[in-house]
């Protein structure tokens, strides 16, 4: 565990822990989690594999009317078209526009496509993504949506991108909060410390990281540790005393910034109870 001094930052810690914030027009940051490429690949395969099992059903159900009935070649042509084009276009046009963004495969894997502002997709956009998605994985076994997720930060394929959406991660796996406590070696120094309002990012990448500490690596660890005391030593006055371990420092503003806001919260709460029953005091006349 290293002690705080002079920190260099990592490319990949600060990588890593700048995660993109996703802002609305209004001005209003959504903590909206995008799958990530491994997830995306299985929902597809769950996906493909209904696909191809609508094609195939279709086309055997065709070609047995066929015999049965005799039809003019054009008309096998044409119903062979009709099944391709429901397989691959309205299966996933359909799954999205009724399960509101979902399919198959994303419904077993807990994910969902959604407009780049996080507001639902539209016909036009799932239509956009179905088309593409016949060139980019179909055409080509996947290498182009592949090749793409992969260096797209948000693991976006070329149809998210012509059509602004993204598929995000809305089922996570739950986990027992853990409260966090001043360390012993801080209370004092926290007590007259003066501790901002934290980003939101920076508060998430600080609880995400807190709990875990002890299974990451340890040269990772440190890079890491130092990252998250150099982005929250600007919101924190004065600074810790010399030698402070950067995780405790972390531990210390987090509790204390944790506990200012439930304060906070407390006070206003017991304010709005107050004004409430002055309000019912209040004799109305008519």
């Amino acid at each position: 565990m290293a002690t705080m001094g002079t920190a260099p930052t990592s490319a990949a810690a600060t990588v890593s822990a700048d995660r993109d914030a996703l802002i609305t027009g209004d001005a209003v940051l959504l903590d909206l989690r995008t799958a990530s490429f491994a997830v995306r690949m299985l929902s597809a395969a769950i996906d493909g594999v209904l696909q191809l099992g609508l094609l195939i059903g279709g086309t055997i159900a065709i070609a047995w009317t066929a015999a049965r009935v005799e039809l003019d070649d054009g008309f096998v042509a044409a119903g062979i078209v009709a099944v391709s084009v429901l397989a691959y276009v309205g299966y996933p046009v359909l799954c999205e526009l009724l399960l509101h963004g979902r399919s198959v495969g994303r419904l077993v894997m807990g994910t969902r496509v959604v407009r780049d502002d996080g507001g639902p997709v539209h016909l036009r956009q799932s239509l956009l993504r179905a088309v593409m998605a016949m060139l980019e994985i179909w055409s080509t076994s996947g290498a182009i949506a592949l090749t793409c997720s992969v260096i797209d930060r948000r693991s976006r394929r070329v149809g998210d991108l012509l059509a602004g959406t993204m598929v995000i991660q809305e089922r996570m796996r739950s986990l027992s909060p853990q409260r966090v406590e001043v360390p012993e070696s801080l209370g004092r120094w926290v007590q007259g410390a003066d501790v901002g309002r934290l980003p939101l990012t920076l508060m998430q990448d600080i609880r995400s990281f807190l709990p875990r500490a002890g299974t990451i690596n340890p040269e990772s660890r440190r890079e890491l540790s130092r990252d998250l005391l150099r982005r929250t030593l600007p919101h924190v006055a004065p600074a810790p005393p010399p030698g402070t371990d950067p995780e405790e420092f972390l531990a210390a503003v987090l509790a204390e910034r944790s506990r200012r806001d439930e304060e906070r919260l407390r006070r206003s709460q017991e304010r709005q109870r107050e004004l409430s029953a002055e309000v019912r005091a209040v004799p109305f006349t008519v």
